[in-house]
């Protein structure tokens, strides 16, 4: 068994942050100029679509918006790296935000052939937290576990929230790591006990740490009886 939890967080590292903003952004104009022709395209504003060419604009479209999310997280990495990332304090229903996950990834993990369940244990229907941060790391949390676990494998997530703490957690079966550690190890760390196709999609797990350790929380990872628990604990303001 082995637990991240107490893992130290890297240095801020500024100059590879002014990097990474400057990158995010030169990528974003052209991402923005595709969505934004795409959607004309599928609004009909250059004409009717057959099935055929509405299905491809449509992949396009679904690519897109993934490759937006990538690039905005190289822009969080690089603002975390100058010390400029910014949590916002505002109400937020986590319920729905669970409740949106939940159909996203169901349908995702049946085109997988994995058991996915996530189920949410909230005191209140809103908090004090930052939306698009809860909905950044939750995303990232679940949906490596989607894409990463083997098919026929079973996970359960849950989200609680408890003396003034919101924990987000996960089990699977279908993940092995020799150093479950490694799956929220900033990139410049070796990832040697993590075979190349368990590390997750984008920046995924290790921008989930970062995120974490700067709001103040603290992430987890165990491997015991052929189960991958993750987990990440989050401050309610």
């Amino acid at each position: 068994m082995s637990d991240s939890s107490s893992r130290p967080a890297p240095p801020p590292d500024p100059a590879r942050g002014v990097f990474l903003g400057d990158l995010a952004h030169d990528l974003s104009t052209p991402l923005t100029a595709i969505h934004g022709a795409t959607e004309l395209l599928l609004a009909g504003a250059y004409g009717p679509l057959d099935p055929e060419q509405r299905a491809l604009v449509l992949e396009v479209l679904a690519s897109t918006r993934e490759l937006r999310v990538y690039v905005q997280d190289v822009a969080d990495l690089g603002a975390l790296d100058t010390g400029r990332l910014v949590f916002a304090s505002a109400l937020v229903d986590v319920a729905g935000i669970v409740g949106e996950l939940r159909t996203t990834l169901s349908a995702t993990a049946a085109k997988r052939s994995v058991a996915f369940a996530l189920e949410s244990h909230l005191d209140g229907t809103t908090i004090a937290s930052d939306d698009r941060r809860l909905r950044q790391i939750f995303s990232a949390l679940f949906g490596y576990a989607v894409k990463a676990s083997k098919r026929g494998s079973q996970i359960t997530a849950n989200v609680a929230q408890r003396d003034g703490r919101l924990r987000a957690e996960v089990r699977c079966t279908g993940i092995t790591a020799s150093d479950p550690r490694s799956l929220f190890a900033d990139r410049r760390d070796p990832t040697p006990g993590v075979p190349k196709q368990y590390r997750g999609p984008g920046l995924g797990l290790p921008l989930v740490g970062r995120l974490v350790a700067a709001w103040g929380g603290r992430v987890s990872a165990e491997q015991h009886d052929g189960t991958l628990v993750l987990s990440v604990e989050l401050p309610v303001r």
